[in-house]
């Protein structure tokens, strides 16, 4: 049977010498209920609910209010730990406050991903901008007065446009496939996520009333259960960046048909018009030319307002992921070193470079998604700069500008991307050495499913 600290602290008062041993164990009891305390408000934190309200519950807004809350006040018991001589409680602290930091940075990564999904949609009727922009071009070349030669152009517009548009109505159909295929997937992975944090709580909240080695076991259970939770969660926001994309792409297709369906019956009533009455060409290409400024004043408009809530709603979030995941990382390095000489021995050790592993895993995630969502933009950007090239080469100098800075950040954050990504295999590697399978046992099994992972995040970085 396992002594309290109590009992500890006694012997080794008892014992000549051992003075400094008495003031150890007193540290290590300390630790021991700072942690404790920590480890019941990370409980309120994940009840699910506001354990202070009674009536119908708090609004999601109200519920992330105090889970972040309950979370800061964790920290500030983890904090007591970090300056008190006991090195196993020390790396138990940064194992928890990674939890939190990791926790954070999934949220403001959801959060981003919300709102760069609802951009999409925004991103459409930008493109039906680019669509007005070019047929008012096209309409005012087109209604010069050698009619003849400019009929025949607009008719070989019309099957250009036409051929367009049978490819972009199969390319929808290919995506309505691809999307559906993918999301059973997310549900999937959602479905055994929420099932391993609920066994996860339950293993915790049993922790909370044990003591001695059972207590630490249940502790380990629970973050073991907690890991591959986040690794079925991390799966399922990989999966929704899918899904999210795929949408996206088929929402600009078919508004591409919708606006090419619309484009199609200008220029056959220009067509009609240019036969009908020649007299009419000089009024109408100087309204299709005024049509065109005023398109890209629009445009320019709208283009700020989405730049705009990227830079404020999506890239922001994704920073303060990257520093929360970033920061995870670094406290579970530290965790690393102290376990190695810590009470728990070489197991307590592995268990901690699991949860760096899966750290370097989210650090990858986060920033390989946020370059996807950069070069998204620089891709709306950079048709803008192609459309408006002929009309207003200044605007275009402006957007291709904008188009170089977001390549930069890109650029940047593939780096970052790499170098976790990097340190991930390598822990990996040392973790489950080359030839391994998961039939070795549990901890192969996961460390090679992350494996995979960070080698699936190296191909998205290159593509």
């Amino acid at each position: 049977m396992s002594k309290s600290p109590l009992v500890l602290l006694l012997v080794a008062g008892l014992m000549p010498g051992m003075v400094g041993c008495d003031s150890q164990a007193s540290q290590q009891a300390e630790a021991q209920r700072h942690l404790q305390a920590a480890r019941e408000k990370l409980g309120l934190a994940n009840a699910g609910y506001v354990t202070t309200v009674s009536d119908q519950g708090a609004q999601d807004e109200d519920l992330l209010v105090y889970r972040q809350e309950a979370m800061d006040a964790a920290f500030e018991d983890l904090n007591q730990v970090m300056s008190l001589d006991a090195p196993s409680e020390k790396a138990q602290a940064l194992r928890l406050a990674a939890d939190i930091d990791a926790s954070a940075a999934r949220h403001a990564a959801r959060k981003a991903a919300i709102e760069n999904a609802a951009l999409a949609g925004r991103s459409t009727v930008l493109m039906g901008y680019l669509a007005a922009i070019e047929g008012a071009s096209s309409r005012s070349v087109a209604l010069q007065p050698q009619y003849d030669q400019k009929i025949a152009e607009l008719q070989a517009e019309i099957q250009e446009q036409t051929a367009r548009r049978a490819q972009l109505v199969e390319e929808v159909s290919g995506l309505d496939g691809q999307i559906q295929a993918v999301t059973p997937k997310v549900q999937e992975f959602k479905a055994r996520a929420d099932e391993g944090y609920a066994k996860a709580q339950t293993v915790r909240e049993k922790a909370f009333v044990t003591s001695g080695e059972q207590m630490y076991d249940l502790q380990d259970q629970a973050a073991e259960l907690e890991r591959k939770a986040a690794i079925e969660s991390a799966s399922a926001e990989q999966q929704q960046v899918v899904v999210n994309d795929l949408t996206s792409r088929k929402a600009l297709a078919q508004a591409q048909v919708e606006t090419i369906d619309k484009l199609l019956e200008v220029l056959n009533t220009q067509v009609k018009s240019a036969q009908a009455n020649v007299q009419r060409q000089a009024d109408e290409s100087a309204e299709a030319a005024k049509a065109g400024a005023d398109a890209i004043a629009t445009l320019a408009e709208e283009y700020k307002s989405i730049a705009d809530v990227h830079r404020e709603a999506v890239h922001k979030n994704m920073v303060l992921a990257g520093e929360k995941a970033e920061k995870a990382v670094a406290g579970l390095t530290q965790a690393v070193s102290l376990s190695q000489g810590a009470r728990g021995g070489s197991s307590e050790a592995e268990s901690v470079k699991l949860q760096l592993l899966a750290a370097y895993v989210n650090q990858a995630h986060i920033a390989t998604t946020h370059a996807l969502y950069l070069r998204d933009l620089a891709g709306v950007t950079r048709a803008l700069a192609n459309s408006v090239e002929h009309v207003s080469p200044e605007a275009a100098g402006v957007y291709n500008t904008q188009i170089n800075e977001l390549a930069q950040a890109e650029a940047d954050l593939n780096d970052r991307a790499a170098q976790a990504i990097e340190a991930g295999l390598a822990l990996a590697a040392e973790l489950a050495p080359e030839g391994a399978t998961a039939e070795d046992g549990d901890v192969t099994a996961i460390v090679l499913q992350q494996k995979d992972r960070l080698n699936a995040f190296s191909q998205r970085r290159g593509s």
